[in-house]
């Protein structure tokens, strides 16, 4: 995918920034020969796979003056480009420092006023911020019933978590089924796409949350990985 192609489908979005997203492109790939930020290296798959695929949850909610969390955010997808899309106020919270360290350097330098990397572990995190999020947002992380754990104490209830998952998001929601049922949650939605060019499938998973989660979740890491719900 070329600029002025994913320019095209930045219209979909009612986005006209595209060289906002060109910077951000430039500026990963660059620190990527320093530490490995992303496995995609060809500058039009990463327009597709990680810019244009970032986006895609703009489909099911106005992030606008929401508080987001980016659960798992790596090189910050796909907190960055949604961020830039939106006047969401963004969490990006992962537990690499050199990635966190990347994403603060970068939304300085770029002047991006509505984003903040932080460093910690999510289920250590989540404990200390319950209910504080409108969004919940992660991509690529973990399983679902895992997830469901660690970030729907975070939202408020009425908040949202979307799961962007590949080819086995469905399986993986009958596999979380139990999980949703006691931390609070129900999903309300499942976006099932092909993204353009490369024709991968794509299932954007959207959770609300109902009640609120007991407070003994998230358990320490080590139990809810040995004894997932």
């Amino acid at each position: 995918m070329n600029k002025k192609e994913l320019e095209k489908y930045l219209l979909d979005f009612d986005l006209n920034n595209i060289d906002s997203f060109e910077h951000l492109l430039k500026d990963t790939l660059a620190t990527n020969n320093k530490f490995n930020l992303t496995a995609i290296k060809d500058e039009e798959k990463f327009r597709e796979l990680m810019i244009l695929d970032s986006l895609y949850p703009l489909h099911l909610l106005d992030f606008n003056d929401k508080k987001v969390i980016d659960v798992g955010t790596g090189g910050g997808y796909p907190g960055l480009p949604l961020a830039l899309a939106s006047k969401g106020e963004f969490t990006l919270l992962d537990s690499t420092k050199k990635k966190i360290d990347h994403i603060n350097e970068y939304v300085k330098e770029s002047h991006i006023n509505n984003v903040v990397g932080v460093c910690d572990r999510a289920e250590e995190f989540a404990k200390k911020n319950i209910e504080k999020y409108d969004i919940a947002i992660a991509r690529a992380v973990s399983s679902l019933n895992i997830l469901v754990e660690i970030i729907l104490p975070l939202l408020k209830i009425g908040g949202f978590f979307i799961a962007m998952k590949g080819l086995k998001g469905k399986e993986e929601i009958e596999e979380a089924k139990k999980a949703l049922k006691e931390l609070g949650g129900e999903v309300v939605e499942i976006d099932e796409f092909e993204l353009p060019e490369s024709k991968e499938v794509r299932i954007n998973i959207l959770i609300k949350k109902i009640k609120t989660s007991p407070k003994k979740y998230p358990r320490v890491y080590k139990q809810i990985i040995d004894k997932p719900l």
